[in-house]
């Protein structure tokens, strides 16, 4: 059994930062992070890859984390910001702004003219594209969110989507967050909203559609424990034809 399946949702967030420096700094995949043209046409060839979409208040990202701990896999949710900021030297908290937050044709045209601090959408998602399909061409990664199934190739890893009745998720984030009732409820349509909008606007996909995945899992009756069984089975499961950064060729499983 892998070490990481030991660690604390902290110590993995804390080994996907680690493991993502030492990608950024490998100098046989800085092609891939320099040209996007390069990435997209070499897109067939990544590693093993899980990613997650989530309704908001689903339960997606403990999850995320328990198939990581099962399977001694990285978990990037976060933590893809982080290195995007620093990568790119943009504007941590500008990320945040556009990060699965709702088109704003303003905010991309205008705002990004007056304040030069501001990021637009558009260019998140170039660097986002490149970041995610760096990680998965290293493989063995869990991704929350950030449209990761529609950025990378089916065929190398499993497309999982997290729902739950809308009363549930609501009672999840009252909880979680301290909020009133109508404040937690707003959060939810918010994010659910902002999410779909997201991959529509700039992936031309409906993220709420079931034929985008490969397993869908509703948590209503499901602990975060259970669900996570069903996606590390999934896994095994599902025909994936893969790539070994180690120089070895595609292989079946």
């Amino acid at each position: 059994m892998s070490p990481l399946t030991e660690l604390t949702p902290a110590e993995l967030t804390a080994a996907a930062q680690r493991r993502l420096e030492r990608w950024l700094l490998s100098p046989e995949l800085k092609d891939h992070m320099e040209h996007g043209k390069t990435s997209r046409k070499k897109k067939s060839a990544t590693g093993p890859y899980i990613a997650i979409s989530r309704e908001a208040g689903s339960r997606g990202t403990e999850i995320a984390l328990e198939v990581a701990r099962r399977l001694g896999f990285d978990v990037l949710d976060k933590e893809l910001l982080e290195f995007m900021a620093e990568r790119y030297k943009l504007p941590r908290d500008m990320l945040d702004v556009v990060d699965e937050t709702r088109a704003n044709w303003f905010h991309d045209v205008l705002g990004v003219f007056f304040d030069s601090r501001l990021v637009s959408q558009n260019a998140y998602v170039a660097h986002l594209q490149r970041l995610v399909y760096l990680a998965a061409l290293h493989g063995n990664v869990v991704f929350v969110g950030r449209a990761a199934n529609f950025i990378l190739p089916r065929q190398s890893g499993l497309a999982v989507r997290i729902i739950a009745p809308k009363a549930q998720r609501v009672e999840y984030v009252l909880q979680r967050r301290k909020l009133q009732q109508a404040t937690a409820t707003r959060l939810v349509d918010d994010l659910d909203g902002a999410r779909t909008e997201f991959c529509r606007r700039h992936f031309h996909r409906d993220a709420r559609d079931p034929l985008e995945y490969d397993l869908v899992i509703n948590t209503a009756r499901l602990s975060v424990e259970a669900a996570a069984q069903l996606v590390v089975e999934a896994f095994a499961s599902v025909p994936r034809t893969c790539y070994s950064p180690a120089g070895e060729h595609a292989r079946s499983r």
